[in-house]
C-alpha cells in the first residue's frame, strides 16, 4: 500500500518544478528589418596578383557565390610574409566567366599596392542596421531581461567561412531602444552572439511594442527612425550550398537566418520567446546607357545689331556691314581705311558629354584676291587687336566659353561706328592648324558663342574681291 503513495508524491513534486519553463508565451508581431540584405562578399584569389595591379582574378560562381559591385570597398587579406591592403574601391566585376571555369575578374578604381598569392582572401563586409520590433504578451517586471540572440558565434568577420552574422565590435553605444514609458536598460550587455537588456524603472506591461535598433547611435529613439545610423553587424556570406546564387544565376534564392528574442523575469525565468526569419539575398544591379549627343548650329545675324543682348555673353560690338549674314555666307561689304567692318554669326553647341566640348576652326587660307594673288593681312593663330586704317582681317569669338586669348569680354571696336579699334583681339586659322575658339569641361544644354568677322584696310590695299572659306568643328570631349 505504500508504493502507490510514494509514486503519487513524485508526480506532485514534478508538477511544481516544471511549468514556468515550458509554457512561455509567444511574442507578437516579431520582426527584424535590416537596411540592406546584401550578403557579404568573400572569395579566394584564383591566381597570383602582382603589386600595383588594378584587377584581381577571383574564385566565383560554382565554387563561390560572392558578388563585388561598384562602390564596394574591398580588403585583401595577407598570407605569410604579405601585407594586408584595405580600402580598395571596386569599379566593377566582369559580366561573364573568364576562360578558366569558375573565375571572374574584379576591377578596381585604384591599384592594389602589394602582391598577393593564389588562395588569399578578398573580402567586402556588408554592414546593416537591424530594427527589431515585437510585442510582449507577458508583463516584464523591473529587473527582468530582454535577450536577443543571433545565429552562430557572432565573432567571425566576412571570410569564406563566415556564414553567420558578425558583431564587428558592436558596443552599447551602437544600440538604441524604446521600451515602456520610464523604463530603460539598467545594463545593456553585448556578448556575441547575444545582446542582453536588464530593465529598470518599472514593469513593462503586456501588449507593449518594444523596439531595438542595432546600429543606431541615438541613445534613445522612436520606433520609426534613426537619426545617427552606425551599422555594425556584418551580413553573412552567401551559402555555398545555395545553388540558386552567383553572378551568372538566372534565379537567386535567399539564405534564411533565424533571430531569437526572449523575455525573462528577474529570476531569469522565461516569460515570452519567439524566433523570426530574415533573408539575405543579392542586390539587383541596374544598368542603362545614354548615347552621347552633340547639337551644333550656325545662325546668321542682321546688320545694325547690338551684340550685347541675346548673343554670346560679353559681346560689346554692333554689326555694321550693311548685309545680313546667313548660316553659310558672310559678306563684309566694301572695306575702307576709316572704320572696321563687322558682321557676325551665332554658333550654338549642346552636348551631354560630362567632359564638355571644343569648338575649333580651320580655313582655306588668307582672305585672298584670286585675280591678283594679294591677301589681306591677318595675325593667324596669334590673336591681336585691330587699328583702324592698318590692314587686318580676322574673327573674334565672344561668349561664356570663348577662348581667353581673344579677350572675349572686350569689343573689337570702342565706338558703335567702329572708327576706333578696341582691345578685343582677332585671329584667323590656317588650313593645317586649327584655331580653338571656345571650350568647356562639362555638359551644356546649349551655349552660344558669337563669332565676329572684322576687317579694315589701308589706303594702299589693292582693289578687288577677296574670299576665303572657314570650317567650324564642334567636338565632344569623351571621358
Amino acid at each position: 500500500m505504500k508504493k502507490p503513495a510514494l509514486l503519487l508524491l513524485v508526480i506532485i513534486i514534478a508538477c511544481f518544478v516544471v511549468p514556468q519553463t515550458t509554457h512561455a508565451a509567444v511574442l507578437g508581431q516579431f520582426t527584424d528589418t535590416i537596411t540592406t540584405s546584401r550578403p557579404s562578399a568573400s572569395t579566394p584569389l584564383a591566381g597570383d596578383q602582382a603589386a600595383n595591379a588594378s584587377t584581381a582574378t577571383i574564385v566565383s560562381d560554382t565554387q563561390n557565390y560572392s558578388i563585388f559591385i561598384a562602390s564596394d570597398s574591398a580588403t585583401f587579406l595577407p598570407d605569410s610574409g604579405e601585407t594586408q591592403n584595405n580600402g580598395i574601391n571596386v569599379a566593377s566585376m566582369s559580366a561573364l566567366n573568364i576562360p578558366s571555369a569558375g573565375q571572374r575578374i574584379v576591377y578596381f578604381t585604384n591599384t592594389i599596392p602589394n602582391a598577393h598569392h593564389t588562395g588569399d582572401t578578398v573580402i567586402s563586409p556588408i554592414t546593416a542596421m537591424h530594427t527589431i520590433k515585437f510585442t510582449n504578451q507577458t508583463a516584464i517586471p523591473s529587473g527582468g531581461k530582454i535577450i536577443i540572440t543571433f545565429p552562430g558565434s557572432g565573432v567571425n568577420t566576412a571570410s569564406p567561412s563566415a556564414q553567420t552574422f558578425s558583431f564587428n565590435g558592436m558596443a552599447t553605444a551602437d544600440i538604441s531602444y524604446q521600451l515602456s514609458s520610464g523604463v530603460t536598460c539598467t545594463s545593456l550587455t553585448v556578448s556575441a552572439p547575444t545582446i542582453t537588456c536588464t530593465t529598470t524603472g518599472g514593469a513593462i506591461p503586456g501588449g507593449t511594442v518594444i523596439t531595438f535598433l542595432l546600429g543606431c547611435a541615438d541613445g534613445s529613439s522612436n520606433e520609426n527612425a534613426c537619426t545617427t545610423q552606425r551599422p555594425r553587424l556584418i551580413n553573412p556570406t552567401k551559402s555555398t550550398s545555395n545553388i540558386q546564387s552567383g553572378a551568372s544565376a538566372s534565379t537567386v534564392l535567399d539564405d534564411n537566418w533565424r533571430i531569437n528574442v526572449q523575455t525573462q523575469d528577474s529570476s531569469s525565468v522565461t516569460l515570452d520567446q519567439s524566433t523570426t526569419t530574415i533573408g539575405i539575398i543579392e542586390s539587383v544591379q541596374v544598368q542603362a546607357s545614354v548615347d552621347p549627343t552633340l547639337t551644333f548650329t550656325i545662325s546668321g545675324i542682321a546688320s545694325g545689331v547690338n551684340l550685347s543682348s541675346g548673343h554670346g555673353t560679353g559681346c560689346a560690338d554692333t554689326t555694321n556691314s550693311g548685309i545680313t549674314t546667313s548660316a553659310t555666307f558672310v559678306n563684309l561689304a566694301i572695306l575702307t581705311s576709316t572704320k572696321i567692318n563687322l558682321a557676325a554669326q551665332d554658333l550654338s553647341v549642346a552636348t551631354n558629354e560630362a567632359a564638355g566640348y571644343t569648338l575649333t576652326a580651320t580655313s582655306s587660307g588668307h582672305l585672298l584676291n584670286q585675280s591678283s594673288g594679294y591677301s589681306i593681312a591677318d595675325n593667324g593663330n596669334s590673336p591681336a587687336s585691330m587699328t583702324v586704317g592698318t590692314e587686318m582681317f580676322g574673327i573674334h569669338p565672344c561668349g561664356t566659353d570663348a577662348n581667353s586669348s581673344f579677350t572675349p569680354g572686350s569689343g573689337v571696336c570702342t565706338t558703335s561706328a567702329c572708327t576706333v579699334g578696341g582691345s578685343g583681339k582677332v585671329g584667323w586659322p590656317t588650313p593645317t592648324t586649327s584655331l580653338t575658339l571656345a571650350s568647356r569641361n562639362n555638359v551644356t544644354a546649349g551655349i552660344v558663342t558669337t563669332i565676329e568677322y572684322a576687317s579694315t584696310v589701308s589706303g594702299t590695299t589693292p582693289a578687288g574681291t577677296y574670299n576665303s572659306v572657314i570650317t567650324y568643328v564642334a567636338t565632344p570631349t569623351f571621358n
